[in-house]
């Protein structure tokens, strides 16, 4: 058994981490093993995992283009990074109001009457049903059985609504809620709320009946009550474009703006989902009920950033501009077939592997329309080693995400960005 130093183990390894990290990682490693051999395994393991975890920059080549495990929307972040006025008037010279320029945007954009921004959607139905249960003495949420959603990392409905002390009033079933059901509820329950979910990660088909944010309003006057709808997915898009542009995948999707002309009081929704923005929640609606959100003493606990608030601004520009394909997930969703088929033939023939092209299918992704995909064509490398190709691809200075498709790796260029093809040759080229 030979001895090593801490300055030799941690001199064992090529890694970029930094040398203080290493270095504690040795100290750990030789406090309980002796063995030169052995702590030089167990040492070389934890660096090169620990290396893997860095974030950076990533090409995403799954076809899922709003990856929750890669980010949901890409952006292309443009906050100077440097001192903003977020709340400074550059007029008075004095202390501002957070957020007065991006809100009179959003609310010119989706017709608002005010509009609130979180750090995510999870927060926004939170916020909203602590601070309005508080103000009006509501004691209960009414809600269809057939929208009480759990989403990923370990988001379920009721236990958000537990959180906030209300009382969960489950009504109709799960394939079919009537707007009788509502009306008996809120006669058997007058303290109460309507909560509608957009069942955005999963459907329900077949014998089906549901109730929409137009017929909901019809109880507003009689009951007196609130009408919320969380849409998650928040699709602001002007129809227009989705038209000029032959998207159709969208036309079983709510949009924000139709939900408040309805009758909705407030709505809340994600800006890092079909808004194509960074992470956040964003409320909106009822002036009244958002300026009690906001002076609710919890509110400043989920606030956004500068940053977020900056790039949330920055996109919402590009919507009211008619700059839509300037926002990376709507320059993506828009690339026609024909644009990515002659992308994969270029890749092909500028790598030594075996391909083929065949026609594919991608999807949004990110907790958004579970029955719809998008028709692309995908680049299927042709190697017996596929681990090999994989190794190849996850190795590269910037990784390289691909897809499986019968033990074969898939690269499927609708979510990958034009200028990333050239990483992706000199990935496949650098055996």
């Amino acid at each position: 058994m030979n001895p090593i130093s801490v300055n030799e183990l941690t001199e064992s390894v090529n890694s970029n981490l930094p040398r203080d990290i290493k270095s504690t990682i040795a100290k750990n490693i030789l406090a309980e093993e002796k063995d030169s051999d052995i702590a030089k395994n167990i040492f070389s393991e934890l660096i090169n995992d620990l290396s893997s975890k860095t974030q950076r920059e990533v090409v995403n080549a799954t076809g899922t283009v709003l990856h929750t495990n890669l980010g949901r929307s890409p952006n292309n972040i443009s906050f100077p990074g440097r001192y903003t006025n977020i709340e400074y008037d550059l007029k008075t010279l004095s202390r501002g109001k957070r957020n007065e320029y991006l809100s009179v945007l959003m609310n010119n954009l989706i017709g608002s009457k005010d509009i609130a921004f979180v750090n995510n959607n999870a927060s926004s139905l939170f916020l909203s049903l602590k601070a309005i249960s508080k103000s009006h003495n509501i004691q209960n949420v009414i809600i269809s059985r057939g929208e009480i959603i759990e989403i990923g990392g370990s988001y379920r409905l009721p236990e958000i609504i537990n959180e906030t002390d209300l009382n969960l009033v489950e009504i109709g079933t799960t394939n079919k809620t009537k707007l009788s059901d509502y009306s008996k509820a809120l006669e058997k329950y007058p303290n109460s709320l309507i909560l509608k979910v957009h069942r955005s990660n999963f459907s329900i088909n077949g014998f089906t009946e549901d109730v929409s944010i137009e017929e909901l309003a019809e109880l507003k006057n009689k009951f007196d009550v609130f009408i919320f709808h969380d849409l998650g997915s928040g699709l602001v898009i002007d129809k227009k474009f989705l038209e000029i542009n032959n998207v159709s995948i969208f036309k079983d999707e709510p949009f924000v703006q139709d939900s408040l002309s309805d009758g909705a009081n407030l709505v809340m929704f994600s800006g890092d989902k079909l808004f194509g923005s960074v992470q956040s929640g964003i409320i909106a609606g009822d002036d009244n009920l958002v300026n009690e959100i906001k002076n609710y003493s919890l509110f400043r606990t989920y606030r956004c950033s500068p940053i977020t608030l900056f790039e949330l601004q920055e996109t919402v520009l590009k919507y009211i501009n008619k700059q839509e394909k300037e926002i990376p997930f709507w320059h993506l969703i828009t690339q026609p077939y024909s644009s990515l088929e002659k992308r994969c033939k270029n890749i092909a023939k500028s790598i030594s592997f075996s391909t083929s092209i065949e026609k594919g299918e991608s999807v949004i992704g990110g907790g958004t329309l579970p029955d719809v995909t998008l028709e692309s064509p995908i680049l299927l490398i042709n190697n017996e080693k596929t681990i090999n190709t994989i190794n190849q691809l996850i190795r590269n200075d910037i990784p390289i995400i691909p897809r499986i498709i019968k033990d074969q790796v898939c690269l499927d260029l609708r979510s990958v960005f034009h200028n990333q093809d050239d990483i992706i040759v000199k990935a496949l080229n650098n055996s």
